[in-house]
């Protein structure tokens, strides 16, 4: 069924076919050049025969196109996958070839230039008028029609690039073959379920170098050299990306010369909170030269219980590697503290905690969820479906879609997508807003529910963050969204109580009891944080600094994306592949993802959003006050603010780095 605009305030319409999903890229693509037609024929431009037509197409635009190119990630008709992924590249290619329009950007800048009109438009309504102008003059639409061909070319093939590693990287199916004696150490529950082979007279058991499963067995593997074979197959597939992330390295290289900047990082960054690739330098930087020492130290204690095991089983220690990491920062916890992450995920049965996570979101912001009324289309049979209201019923909010478990040729980690925002349709109504998460959860067996472990609630709790901030937000228009650093902000808050007792007392119960987790467990799981946490925290600002390196070269051919990835992280993150031959650059889906000089945005927002909760919900406010402050200052003005200010009003002053640090035990 092809979604039109009549069903854009209804439930979400996914469509059924690849006809119907063509079909609906030519109904939107013939719309919006209607549109723009129309207005680049007006003559004496004003904000409301331009710029709010534009918009408002903009949104529904995409409100349409969202659902499409989403079904590339989750549907199990190969077909559909297909066509969704071809109907992402033609939407971009159309936004590519409109967004370089001279005689669009003429009527844009009417408007811009005049001041009279300018300083009567609302705050939001200005802002958009500034953001479409400066994009696209960010384009080249200022540029001469030699260098705008140019940068036409460069954006066309930049979007080719990134949709086929993305696609490369989702669909990737390697998996390795081991025998119960290769994989001693894994649990009984491993085994459940899963496929097998006999290679000769050996059965061989099939196991996908993938999060799920490549993390299970490089922490309870007692074999080394399994360990070695799973973590060596999982950071060496798509090698066909190596080639994509190089060239689009030197593309965003070319375009950002083509207007005037030095680096693509200085192109990207003045539109971003930090502004400059200076302001995110400091702050990996700072935040390397605090955690090493601390690093360092762990990274002494991690080596000294695998030499302990090694030299136990009458072997030789060799030295620690990446694929020893899980196995023994896991033993750490277990000996630090007497955590053992296999009995902590009895206390969070996946449903038990998914119905948690969402009161804990609901109280906080004033919210809350059911599950639908009555039966939503949805893209799979197992997709849970939820429906969000104001806590008073006064109004209804939007939609929860929720697609927990791992499929073949599914997305592969915990990610969700804003499917509807609710923006302003072409009647001046509000759309209703939709997020779909997606997980790659295992599927529960007949004696054991999915049990997450601590750092799956953790995730959990994240991707939530995200789709509830699509809820929240009352942007009118879908040009104002928020920039990653500031995005990523709102999630990273929400994710600081699953580290509190309280939070944990809620979420926690034994699948089989329905027990409380006991608070002298909870303890020691609180205490377990700072296992490792130095060399954790500092493998993301390894990431950040890569992300920037890649991409502040002034020269086409400057930088190895491979080499400097693995060079890097064995600087700066403490890494050792040994003779392993990887390049896990080949699957940084991010910077191919929309977060190409935005990857600090993790730390950024880690800082931020501890100083955030140190502020305002420890003790100093009560959660519902704190919460609906941060629903009115952070969630609800998405993108049509200034992020710096909203942070600022929210906290009452600047933000400081101090909570932070106090979390890892660093002043």
């Amino acid at each position: 069924m092809i979604q039109d605009i009549d069903t854009l305030r209804s439930p979400v319409q996914f469509s059924t076919s690849a006809e119907d999903i063509q079909q609906a890229v030519e109904s939107a693509i013939n719309k919006s050049n209607a549109v723009i037609e129309r207005v680049v024929s007006e003559q004496a431009p004003t904000f409301k025969n331009t710029i709010e037509l534009l918009a408002k197409n903009n949104n529904e635009f995409r409100t349409v196109t969202r659902a499409l190119t989403f079904l590339q990630n989750a549907s199990a008709d190969e077909k559909i996958c297909k066509a969704s992924s071809k109907a992402d590249i033609i939407l971009d290619e159309f936004e590519v070839a409109r967004d370089m329009r001279t005689d669009v950007y003429k009527v844009v800048r009417a408007v811009y230039d005049n001041k009279d009109e300018m300083s009567q438009l609302d705050e939001e309504d200005r802002l958009l008028v500034e953001r479409l102008e400066h994009k696209l003059r960010a384009n080249g639409l200022q540029l001469t029609a030699e260098q705008r061909t140019q940068v036409e070319r460069v954006n066309k093939r930049l979007v080719e690039l990134e949709l086929e590693f993305i696609y490369n990287v989702d669909h990737a199916t390697n998996h390795v073959m081991l025998s119960r004696a290769e994989l001693d150490g894994l649990p009984a529950s491993f085994f459940e379920n899963r496929r097998s082979e006999f290679r000769g007279l050996t059965k061989k058991f099939i196991v996908l170098a993938q999060a799920a499963e490549a993390t299970a067995v490089l922490k309870h593997a007692t074999n080394e050299a399994t360990r070695k074979t799973v973590y060596v197959a999982q950071s060496s597939h798509c090698p066909k990306n190596i080639a994509l992330l190089q060239e689009a390295v030197h593309l965003r290289l070319e375009k950002a010369q083509l207007f005037g900047f030095a680096t693509y990082a200085d192109y990207v960054l003045n539109q971003r909170m930090a502004k400059t690739p200076a302001a995110v330098m400091e702050l990996e930087e700072s935040l390397s030269a605090k955690l090493r020492p601390l690093a360092e130290k762990e990274m002494a204690e991690l080596c000294a219980l695998k030499r302990t095991e090694v030299e136990a089983a009458g072997a030789v220690y060799d030295g620690f590697y990446e694929w020893d990491y899980i196995r023994y920062s896991s033993q750490a916890m277990a000996n630090q503290h007497r955590v053992d992450m296999d009995e902590i995920k009895e206390y969070f049965a996946l449903d038990s905690v998914l119905s948690k996570v969402l009161s804990l979101y609901t109280t906080t912001l004033g919210l809350k969820v059911v599950e639908a009324s009555s039966v939503l289309p949805v893209w799979h049979p197992s997709v849970k479906t939820f429906e969000v209201w104001e806590a008073d019923d006064s109004a209804f909010v939007g939609h929860i879609y929720l697609d927990l478990y791992e499929r073949e040729d599914k997305y592969q980690d915990i990610a969700v997508w804003p499917l509807r925002s609710a923006v302003v349709g072409e009647d001046g109504t509000r759309m209703t807003p939709a997020s779909a998460m997606l997980a790659s959860f295992s599927e529960p067996t007949e004696t054991t529910p999915v049990l997450l472990t601590h750092i799956n609630v953790k995730y959990l709790v994240h991707a939530l963050g995200h789709a509830f901030q699509n809820l929240c937000s009352k942007a009118k228009w879908s040009q104002l969204t928020a920039p990653r650093d500031f995005a990523e902000i709102s999630s990273q808050m929400f994710v600081q109580w699953v580290w509190e007792p309280k939070s944990l007392r809620t979420l926690a119960s034994h699948y089989q009891t329905g027990a409380t987790m006991p608070d002298e467990l909870i303890e020691r799981l609180v205490a377990s944080r700072n296992t490792s946490r130095a060399i954790r925290e500092l493998r993301q600002v390894f990431r950040g600094i890569y992300d920037m390196d890649i991409h502040r070269i002034t020269k086409a051919g400057a930088i190895d994306v491979v080499a400097h990835y693995n060079e890097l992280s064995e600087r700066v993150a403490l890494a050792n592949y040994g003779d392993a031959h990887v390049f896990k650059a080949a699957t940084f889906s991010h910077i191919m993802q929309g977060y190409d000089c935005g990857y600090y945005s993790f730390m950024w927002a880690s800082v931020i959003s501890a100083d955030m909760f140190s502020a305002r919900f420890s003790g100093q406010d009560s959660d519902a006050e704190a919460g609906a402050a941060f629903r009115s200052e952070i969630l609800q003005p998405g993108g049509a603010c200034d992020p710096s200010a909203s942070v600022e009003r929210f906290l009452g002053r600047a933000p400081s780095n101090r909570a932070f640090l106090q979390t890892i035990g660093l002043n």
